[in-house]
């Protein structure tokens, strides 16, 4: 597999790499990089479906750790991760499945993702209903999309970042956006809560006051997870990085840099 990436050199001796959420790619993570670039080199990466990444046939989860950790390992050998929602649960693969390359996490609106059987099957049928949307009109599934309880505190963000989220969820290509679903949605993955206790990096977990099963998705991590740490963001909901930009990227600033 191979993805798409873009590495901005600030001649820091440490990278971190930011993983996008669903239905947007790479630019999407630009409100966390001014922050950052001071003090680290910047990796930018389209998850498969999304950008520049195209992913047909089959794939998994676990193909996009393998890619992710080849591409990191052959130029940094170890980085920080700061992922989002969908780019969240590929960090968590990352750190299952390679701790080797990660040297801390960041984990905003995250999931490790469903263990009980019955609740599996109910997500992958939802997802299942949810890529056949997409296939079938894709500007329509994005209104309904962006309608959802999840994303109701956007309201109140500033207009033109959210023309600009909707414009980037606009430009992806339905058929990778549907496959993403099929192929590494929540409902898919493996679940990787019993493998939370092996994982001794640091570990901050995000959520927005406003995101509830997301806070409480991430109080249980935080029992779970021997180097983790949890803090609700006021006033937010689940995408944080554009509804509270400047509190996010100082928490994740000094997070990085205290370790």
């Amino acid at each position: 597999m191979e993805l798409n990436y873009r590495f901005d050199d600030n001649g820091s001796e440490e990278t971190v790499l930011l993983l996008h959420g669903f239905l947007s790619d790479m630019s999407s993570m630009e409100p966390a990089v001014g922050h950052l670039t001071g003090h680290f080199n910047i990796l930018l990466v389209d998850l498969p479906g999304f950008g520049d990444t195209k992913a047909g046939g089959d794939y998994s989860m676990d193909d996009i750790s393998d890619a992710l950790a080849a591409l990191i390992g052959s130029r940094w050998g170890a980085v920080h991760v700061v992922g989002y929602s969908m780019g969240g649960r590929v960090a968590v693969s990352l750190l299952t499945n390679y701790p080797g390359v990660i040297k801390s996490a960041v984990l905003e609106s995250a999931s490790p993702g469903i263990s009980d059987p019955s609740e599996r099957k109910e997500r992958q049928e939802l997802d299942r209903k949810r890529a056949d949307s997409i296939l079938s009109d894709y500007a329509s599934f994005i209104d309904s999309w962006e309608k959802m309880g999840i994303f109701q505190s956007q309201d109140s963000a500033d207009a033109g970042q959210r023309m600009r989220q909707r414009e980037n969820r606009l430009a992806q290509d339905p058929r990778g956006a549907a496959e993403s679903l099929i192929s590494y949605g929540t409902g898919i993955q493996k679940s990787y809560w019993q493998d939370l206790p092996e994982i001794s990096v640091p570990v901050l977990l995000l959520a927005g006051e406003k995101d509830g099963k997301f806070v409480a998705i991430n109080q249980r991590m935080e029992e779970l997870l021997p180097n983790g740490r949890f803090e609700i963001i006021p006033g937010a909901g689940h995408n944080i990085h554009m509804e509270a930009a400047d509190k996010f990227g100082i928490m994740v600033l000094e997070f990085l840099i205290g370790g």
